[in-house]
């Protein structure tokens, strides 16, 4: 039997997926693993993907999705942030924001570029980059910085070999949002070495307070067209399952983008794309709700941790994940987590695997109830004292 590939046996296997694994088959576990919102998708959304497929939507739709999609959501993210998008020549509708991730891995780079990707960050960034054949440089994230990236670290993480800048904010794994004058800085540097910036945006509705600013680097004077923006439905609304993203760029990136659609997926099942236009143009109802939600259960997190022994986080600007560092119990972030999955049934993600410099820290996802929250973290806070 012919062996597998290199590259397919190398491509990372996400930790948090791992940890799931491992859980599965437990009974009474408090998982704080999966970065999924704790909501069912609105009932208007269900209703009108429903009524599209039952007005015979079961067929292909054009790779770069139904006009009435693009449309939508260029005017939605045009009315929010001031940045031009042409429905027909700037947005391409795909299967989730992961495979937007990808086609623009794909568009911005030839096979050995290098990408610069922060760490700790999303773990299928890792992933993807060696999927595409591109080589990962990572631009180093400082807990006492809050986990925010900063212009010289970029600066100084760029190669001869460098294309392109993964930028993510808020993060995951660490809620943390750039601020508006770091952005400049980070456009200055992306500029002047004339890089791609691939800019990952699913959380840019989670920032819980009035006085932190989460802007686009699209919006920074001459970064539209060397920026690819990545969008998705999957946090916003609550729609993790319906894989529907999207990624904003210039008419040629779009292009090229559209041709490998083609070979990918195909195009994004259409009563799906009706099910998005109504969550666009009537389903806002449910972001305030969620924040509310994640921002109680932010707030639970972090003064939880800062009351618990050998442990601690900073608190994130954002999204709905915190970084605990983990390091004076004397145990890697591998075997924390295992340990407090089997003897207290809590269930959190190693951060080693998003990166090396997130050893020695587990991340906690505060999208469970508050009852559920409060009872992990009473779990987490015992065992923690048998460890002091």
């Amino acid at each position: 039997m012919p062996e597998v590939s290199r590259r397919a046996q190398e491509a990372l296997y996400p930790s948090v997926r791992e940890m799931y694994e491992m859980a599965s088959g437990m009974e009474d576990v408090i998982s704080f693993m999966i970065g999924e919102p704790g909501f069912d998708t609105p009932r208007e959304v269900v209703d009108a993907a429903y009524a599209a497929a039952r007005a015979g939507d079961t067929h292909y739709t054009p790779n770069r999705g139904t006009v009435a999609l693009r449309r939508a959501w260029c005017a939605s993210r045009n009315r929010a942030d001031g940045v031009d998008y042409d429905p027909d020549t700037d947005i391409i509708i795909t299967a989730g924001g992961m495979e937007g991730m990808f086609l623009a891995m794909t568009a911005a780079m030839d096979a050995g570029d290098d990408i610069l990707i922060p760490d700790p960050g999303y773990a299928n960034y890792f992933g993807q980059a060696q999927m595409t054949g591109v080589n990962v440089v990572p631009v180093p994230l400082h807990e006492e910085h809050g986990w925010r990236m900063r212009a010289q670290d970029v600066e100084a993480a760029v190669t001869p070999r460098t294309r392109a800048l993964l930028l993510n904010s808020p993060s995951n794994p660490t809620g943390a949002v750039i601020g508006p004058d770091e952005l400049e800085r980070i456009a200055d540097v992306a500029r002047r070495h004339d890089l791609w910036v691939i800019s990952d945006e699913v959380y840019r509705a989670f920032v819980y307070d009035d006085a932190t600013e989460c802007r686009s680097i699209s919006q920074v004077p001459g970064m539209r067209e060397r920026t690819l923006v990545i969008d998705s439905f999957s946090k916003t609304y609550a729609m993790t399952g319906w894989r529907i993203g999207c990624v904003f760029g210039s008419k040629d990136a779009v292009d090229r983008m559209t041709v490998m659609q083609e070979n990918v997926v195909s195009c994004v099942p259409g009563a799906l794309q009706a099910g998005a236009v109504a969550a666009l143009e009537g389903a806002a109802d449910i972001l305030p709700v969620m924040k509310a939600a994640y921002r109680a259960n932010r707030r639970m997190v972090v003064d939880a941790v800062a009351d618990m022994p050998l442990v601690g986080c900073a608190e994130p600007d954002g999204a709905f994940y915190a970084l605990v560092n983990v390091k004076r119990t004397g145990l890697s972030d591998r075997d924390f987590a295992v340990r407090l999955l089997h003897e207290a049934h809590v269930a959190v993600t190693p951060a080693s695997g998003f990166g090396a410099r997130g050893a020695g820290y587990v991340r906690i996802s505060y999208v469970g109830t508050a009852d559920d929250t409060a009872e992990g973290l009473r779990r987490m806070r015992a065992w923690l004292e048998t460890l002091a």
